[in-house]
């Protein structure tokens, strides 16, 4: 294998804005494994090669293998099944760019042996540890408002203000309102009717 793939690996994750924490549970790799083999003296593997290759597949196997070529593919072909990661939307309260998947870029795509999620993100931030840590990625899928919430559920909630995680609870007088839970900060009401767009969590990769 090309003695400089090292470089070409630390160019896939800066281009992906990914630090070698992130990278380690998006490829789903030990970050001490993932550490050595970028930053210190350890060997490139394949298994890391072919985890960049599954989860990224604009990165052209040619140039990262080889260095033939160009980094991005001619043509990107997603795989199958494989989930949008957006990682610089991450969720977190006092975010005033809500997201919505028809103008936003995927910035890679999670390939899972089944489809649990629509969308990943990054969460910044420790209002719902330790049920949630800052670093970990989560999925979502999207709730109609209709549909409305369960009882006491976790929820990506996006505001024209903020866009956040926090278990939800009706109120028991006023239908109109959503109780907003974390463990660590004060619960807060949020009007119904303030609420752009709703997101169940289901399912998140944690941060070792």
């Amino acid at each position: 294998m090309d003695r400089n793939i090292k470089k070409r690996v630390s160019a896939v994750l800066k281009y992906k804005q990914m630090n070698v924490n992130r990278a380690s549970k998006f490829l789903d790799m030990p970050q001490r494994t993932l550490n050595r083999q970028v930053n210190e003296d350890g060997n490139i593997s394949m298994e890391l090669v072919y985890a960049i290759l599954s989860n990224f597949p604009e990165i052209s196997a040619a140039w990262l293998i080889s260095g033939e070529g160009s980094m991005i593919a001619d043509e990107c072909v997603i795989p199958e099944g494989a989930v949008p990661y957006y990682n610089d939307l991450p969720v977190s309260a006092g975010l005033k760019d809500a997201f919505d998947p028809a103008r936003e870029n995927p910035t890679a795509y999670i390939s899972l042996p089944t489809k649990i999620a629509d969308f990943y993100f990054p969460v910044s931030g420790n209002s719902m540890e330790p049920e949630i840590n800052d670093g970990d990625i989560v999925g979502v899928n999207k709730v109609s408002r209709n549909e409305g919430i369960v009882h006491g559920d976790v929820y990506m909630i996006v505001t024209n203000d903020a866009r956040m995680i926090k278990r939800c609870y009706h109120d028991n007088n006023d239908p109109n309102l959503i109780w907003c839970v974390s463990p660590n900060y004060p619960s807060f009401p949020i009007n119904k009717n303030d609420v752009c767009a709703l997101f169940k969590v289901v399912n998140r990769i944690e941060t070792f």
